[in-house]
């Protein structure tokens, strides 16, 4: 078993290594653009969800205002689990590619002692079969607010050839069942959860 987590990590990076060698990073393009976006899930009903891009070109700043995931008596069960899937249309300048760096998700959670609660991303781009998933673990007696980073080991890059990228990000959180009175949620300071991406991106 050894052995195999041992050959996966020299996989993992070789592969890390030969996108290095096969991306030369550039400086952000001088527009980037959210064309639109499309939500889909629990945890963002309509209205809720807003998404911009840094004036940097070098963020996408995503903000869930109605994201409340929460347990206890009289709450049902589809209440310990929520999703938000963010599908944004990217528009940029042609010549370049990129691809996400960092993840950062913040927000606010009160796990009851007798159960345990988790935050997981998912990142992707339409079209490319790379993925990056990263969970948060919130054990029992936690509370306070929570922050979920993640520092992908494989970069995915954006097609090259073309001005536009299509990337998803689905965001988990979930309580395990209890009777006791439980909450993952905004952000108490700024009433959101909020999901920052950073981006890097390279001539084609």
């Amino acid at each position: 078993m050894r052995a195999a987590t041992l050959l996966s990590a020299l996989a993992s990076t070789s592969l890390a290594a030969a996108a290095a060698v096969m991306a030369p990073r550039a400086a952000a393009p001088r527009n980037l653009k959210v064309i639109s976006f499309s939500v889909f899930g629990s945890g963002c009903p309509y209205g809720s969800a807003d998404v911009q891009a840094d004036p940097s070109n070098t963020a996408l700043n995503i903000q869930l205002s109605d994201y409340v995931v929460q347990s206890g008596p009289g709450v049902s069960a589809a209440e310990y689990r929520k999703n938000c899937k963010i599908t944004l249309n990217l528009e940029y300048d042609s010549g370049f590619s990129l691809s996400t760096i960092t993840t950062d998700l913040r927000g606010y959670a009160d796990i009851p002692s007798d159960t345990k609660g988790q935050c997981q991303n998912t990142i992707y781009f339409s079209g490319e079969p790379q993925k990056a998933s990263y969970s948060v673990a919130l054990p029992g007696g936690y509370d306070g607010p929570f922050a979920l980073r993640s520092d992908p080991d494989i970069v995915a890059w954006s097609p090259c050839g073309g001005s536009t990228a299509i990337l998803n990000v689905n965001t988990q959180c979930s309580i395990s069942s209890t009777n006791s009175r439980g909450l993952i949620a905004v952000d108490r300071i700024s009433n959101k959860l909020a999901v920052r991406i950073a981006l890097q991106w390279r001539s084609c």
